[in-house]
């Protein structure tokens, strides 16, 4: 028998390598006594959204505490974790601090809002401070805005690396992380659970006693073919950065944001970013595209994902006339600096087209969509012998310490866990039932 044709077992299967499935293995092995296995279609860990993002750190004052509580809680609680990990490991770890102008008096009262919403999260009051524009343009001479929020402890990091260096932490506790092996189907037999893969996969299938799905942009298919989410459809929108050339690059020292024109849907307008590398970079757009690693070209090549199965909820959004305009200005700013720099020139009006380079970083946000229209935050589902979490998109990188122990937690009081022993004391480098305290 090849080995391709072998079947493989643990107590726990991780599905899903990026910062959250990594992140949930590296808590169960500090907690559980267990064979913990951890799979993923690509041969590397954080292959996708986990290292295709701006890498910067926000503090919660951006997120509404009522819609947005877990991601709220889970930011504010993850950013010492982080801390503490960049210092032991030596990982990129740069403060910059992010300036959101407000390029409106409407845009204020958003700023006011974003800043009591902050004090709400958690955030200290001295990382806050609301400035008229002419403290502003002190900060940031280029910015041109009638007032702005400044938060000063938003940091510039590597979330590629953080996944890295917790995938060795789990590893020292005995997970074990199997590339190359993209799901093609999950059954039931003989009272657990078999998970198969594509050809070419290390193992054929692997049986488990308790599955965790954490694909992110795969995530919510393996919880349709659980009979879970059938509700939920997904769209996948990629964003692309334009790289910032000297010398006005150089001329920003920090991450410029503004309130986004259209908070009914969840993507944030362009905006200058101060990579760890000390690179800086514009942009999203939020491009429609077919799949959720369609990170070049068109992407509409795989249409038929984009009709995928249920239908109700992408058309009631691919008939909004708003959503619609939005979606089609949005590849004019991918493909043209031009378009980019229109879009910006309310709050950045020296950037030019020449000034900008080649394209930064590209990633693609998979959202969920239900009756409603976009679900505003994670979904955890599970069965008798599955655990899901499906819409895990931004701040997830942020907060994935943190979120990873609220859902370790919440299995563990469901009784999910029990089968598993126990270890005596904590083999963790932070105290769990602080990163897991949803209040």
């Amino acid at each position: 028998m090849s080995y391709s044709e072998k079947r493989g077992s643990a107590d726990i299967l991780v599905v899903g390598a990026g910062i959250l499935g990594v992140a949930t293995s590296y808590w169960l092995s500090c907690l559980y006594d267990c064979r913990i296995l951890l799979v993923d279609g690509e041969r590397t860990v954080a292959a996708h959204a986990s290292s295709r993002n701006t890498g910067v750190l926000h503090r919660p004052f951006y997120l509404n505490p009522k819609t947005k509580k877990v991601f709220a809680r889970s930011s504010e609680l993850s950013y010492a974790i982080w801390k503490d990990l960049s210092q032991r490991m030596s990982l990129p770890w740069k403060p910059v601090g992010t300036l959101n102008a407000a390029t409106t008096q409407a845009d204020m009262d958003t700023l006011e809002r974003y800043r009591a919403w902050g004090e709400e999260n958690g955030v200290p009051l001295g990382d806050m401070e609301v400035l008229d524009g002419r403290q502003a343009k002190e900060l940031e001479p280029e910015v041109r805005c009638v007032g702005a929020l400044l938060s000063r402890a938003d940091v510039s990091v590597d979330f590629g690396a953080f996944t890295a260096a917790l995938r060795s932490l789990a590893a020292g506790n005995g997970v074990s992380f199997v590339g190359g092996s993209e799901v093609t189907s999950v059954e039931d037999v003989d009272g657990k659970v078999e998970v198969s893969f594509k050809d070419g996969a290390p193992f054929r299938s692997v049986q488990c006693r308790l599955m965790i799905n954490a694909a992110g942009g795969g995530a919510l298919p393996i919880a349709h073919s659980r009979g879970l989410a059938t509700d939920c459809s997904v769209l996948n929108f990629r964003g692309d950065y334009w790289v910032v050339k000297e010398p006005f690059a150089s001329r920003v020292g920090r991450n410029i944001y503004t309130p986004p024109r259209y908070p009914q849907f969840p993507f944030l307008d362009p905006h200058l970013v101060v990579r760890a590398d000390g690179s800086r970079q514009i942009g999203p757009n939020a491009a429609l595209v077919a799949g959720p690693y369609a990170y070049t070209g068109v992407g509409l090549s795989s249409v038929g994902r984009l009709l995928s199965r249920p239908l109700g909820p992408k058309l009631r959004l691919l008939t909004n006339p708003t959503f619609m305009s939005m979606a089609a200005k949005e590849w004019y700013s991918s493909m043209s600096k031009g378009g980019m720099c229109s879009r910006v020139e309310q709050f950045l009006p020296g950037l030019r087209a020449g000034m900008l380079g080649g394209h930064g970083i590209s990633g693609v946000r998979s959202s969920a969509v239900d009756k409603d229209g976009f679900v505003p935050e994670a979904k955890i589902l599970t069965d008798d012998r599955s655990v899901h979490v499906i819409n895990y998109n931004s701040p997830g990188a942020t907060g994935a310490p943190s979120f990873s122990a609220m859902l370790v937690s919440r299995l563990r009081s469901e009784g999910m866990l029990d089968a598993f022993r126990r270890k005596q004391g904590l083999h963790a480098m932070w105290d769990f039932e602080t990163a897991a305290d949803e209040r």
